[in-house]
């Protein structure tokens, strides 16, 4: 690369200050007159070189600001970009502090694959410079990022890797503390109540006084914790003392959020102690509040469905519960829709679009040579939607290979049916999309050990109507099978199935397929709610569901293939989830499970030495 010339330096020069100082204008005013000059100027501070160094603090910077307005989205391409850059010039500082505002902006909008890798890599960058403090905050974030896909007993490893810490200074013991608030949250979560009390015990003890805004805000969301976990453990009258000291708490700061959720801790206290027309009150007006504010709404919604359930109420909590299932559903389609155009965008460079692609090949005489171009490019594209799927399911099978086993097997069954190749391709992606919809359903229902009341299963079924709708407005092409299956593959044969009580052959034959392929995966592998189920049982569940849930023809030819699966291969699983083992989240929740034995390690044989030195 030819050095740039003194007019060109000039000009990269003044525009590394501009961006400067419009930034460090918006960090501390905490707003900016127009974020859309501060985005394009951190955008194009990744095209220059002028001041590296420079260039990515402010650039960072940039991130930070968009990050705290509640405009993540706009800080991820900016964080990635300077993750790029800072690996370009081995800024090895740079580097980890891009990776984590990855993390942290990929997150917060729901893009759990993507936060994970960036926090995988961190983790390696941190540990090989054996940083504890880095670490530390890797660990921290990425717990969070786990609460905020569901997968509590993942998140609460990565807690304990910051609450093994043990030291006088004041930053470890507020980080220690704030790990352990987040651990009685996912006890709560988990209905494990008594360490959930355990937790949020040691977070108070360790958090001393709150002497500033901040401190004060995390203060009341632990005693927010402590009150619902009181409340569990049926202690209601601790409870209306820590909702008491949530009040207190919050009037240190004028933080709406820290109103808010004093008000849901005192509204609940009230409820469970007796006062429910009191607590129920307060509740619905602090729900007004949070929506007029868009601050919390959630959080109060799931509140009040459980202090109208507590009071007698089903059929006002339902009310509620559709609430809150119509806001997450919104949501998370919105997320989901966001971060495939992210992926598409980041695609365009790299790949030609889909009509160049036929053009370009149609010249040529290899047909298939074309078919492949195609399908190369569309799994590209669907990566992003493959790996939210995937999360989705995380919460039913911990391993991250249902989706891909169905979408094998599927395939398989679609090639004994006589499909033609390129409908058994499109079937194979497409099926590991049919329940990517659960992201947009309640962790309440989703996880729920127990067996699912009428509302909740209600609400449940509507997994495959926000799944269609997520991949039919995904604007990537050929997207219809995906949809249907989402859509259908709940649907049953003899007409009493959901969302549309489609029957026979009027259901897709792409869902019919899968349908089967889901069930089985389903019954053979545990789940929260139920026991793997041994494979002639499974086996002999389909055959009796012949006519009535399933196409009769695809489950005769669905009992051979499996039949001749197994005594093909030894391992089953292992031949129908091989897709897994190139998907680059699952590798990234590898490279942590690894990281997190070693630390357990580590801190064992700590623990050794130093009972070696007691004695």
């Amino acid at each position: 690369m030819e050095p740039p010339s003194s007019g060109a330096s000039n000009a990269n020069l003044a525009l590394l200050k501009q961006a400067d100082a419009q930034i460090s204008l918006a960090l501390r005013d905490g707003a900016a007159s127009d974020p859309r000059l501060i985005e394009a100027l951190a955008l194009q501070l990744a095209n220059i070189r002028v001041d590296v160094p420079e260039q990515l603090r402010v650039m960072l910077d940039a991130v930070r600001f968009f990050y705290v307005s509640g405009q993540a989205f706009t800080g991820l391409p900016i964080a990635q970009k300077a993750r790029s850059l800072a690996v370009e010039v081995a800024d090895a500082t740079s580097t980890f502090d891009a990776l984590l505002l990855v993390g942290v902006c990929a997150a917060d909008t729901g893009g759990l694959p993507t936060a994970m890798e960036a926090y995988a890599d961190a983790l390696r960058l941190a540990g090989g410079i054996a940083d504890k403090v880095r670490e530390r905050r890797v660990w921290q974030n990425l717990g969070v990022a786990l609460m905020y896909g569901g997968l509590y007993g993942e998140a609460i490893n990565c807690f304990e890797c910051v609450t093994s810490q043990t030291s006088d200074d004041a930053g470890v013991r507020a980080s220690v503390a704030k790990a352990y608030g987040n651990i009685a949250l996912c006890r709560l979560n988990l209905d494990e109540i008594r360490a959930g009390l355990a937790a949020i015990e040691q977070a108070v003890t360790l958090s001393g006084e709150s002497n500033d805004a901040q401190s004060a805000l995390n203060r009341v969301m632990m005693e927010n914790n402590y009150t619902r976990l009181l409340l569990e453990a049926d202690n209601f009258e601790g409870a209306k003392e820590h909702a008491k000291l949530a009040r207190m708490y919050a009037s240190r700061t004028k933080s709406p959020r820290a109103d808010i959720f004093a008000a849901v801790a005192e509204g609940l206290a009230e409820v469970f102690s007796g006062q429910a027309d009191v607590g129920i009150t307060r509740l619905t007006k602090t729900l007004d509040r949070a929506k007029t504010l868009k601050v919390s709404s959630r959080e109060v919604l799931m509140a009040l469905v459980k202090a109208l359930e507590f009071s007698g109420k089903p059929d006002q909590a339902l009310i509620y519960l559709r609430q809150l299932l119509e806001q997450q559903s919104a949501t998370q389609k919105q997320n989901v829709l966001q971060h495939v155009k992210l992926h598409l965008k980041q695609l365009h460079p790299a790949l030609e679009d889909e009509a160049n692609v036929i053009r370009r090949l149609n010249t040529r005489q290899e047909v298939l040579e074309g078919r492949v171009a195609k399908q190369a490019l569309f799994k590209a594209q669907v990566e992003s939607m493959e790996r939210i799927a995937v999360v989705a399911e995380l919460r039913d099978d911990s391993t991250g290979a249902h989706s891909y086993r169905v979408g094998r097997l599927a395939s398989l069954l679609a090639k004994e049916n006589g499909c033609d190749e390129e409908m058994i391709f499109m079937i194979d992606i497409a099926a590991r999309l049919h329940d990517i919809g659960k992201v947009g359903i309640p962790d309440g229902i989703l996880l729920k050990p127990a067996k699912l009341n009428a509302s909740e299963r209600e609400v449940m079924k509507t997994h495959t109507t926000i799944g269609a709708e997520v991949l039919a407005n995904s604007n990537i092409a050929h997207m219809k099978t995906a949809e249907e299956i989402a859509r259908f593959h709940h649907e049953w044969w003899d007409g009493t199935g959901y969302p549309s009580a489609l029957g026979g052959d009027a259901i897709p034959e792409a869902a019919r397929i899968t349908a089967l392929a889901d069930v089985f995966d389903a019954l053979t592998h545990k789940r929260p709610y139920k026991s793997a189920w041994p494979l002639d049982s499974a086996m002999t569940e389909i055959m009796s569901l012949s006519g009535r849930q399933f196409d009769p023809k695809l489950t005769e030819l669905f009992l051979g293939l499996i039949a001749r699966l197994r005594r093909e291969h030894d391992d089953l699983d292992a031949y129908l989830g091989e897709a897994a083992l190139d998907s680059p989240f699952l590798q990234a929740r590898d490279k942590i499970k690894k990281t997190l034995l070693q630390t357990a390690d580590s801190a064992d044989q700590g623990a050794e030495s130093r009972l070696d030195l007691q004695r």
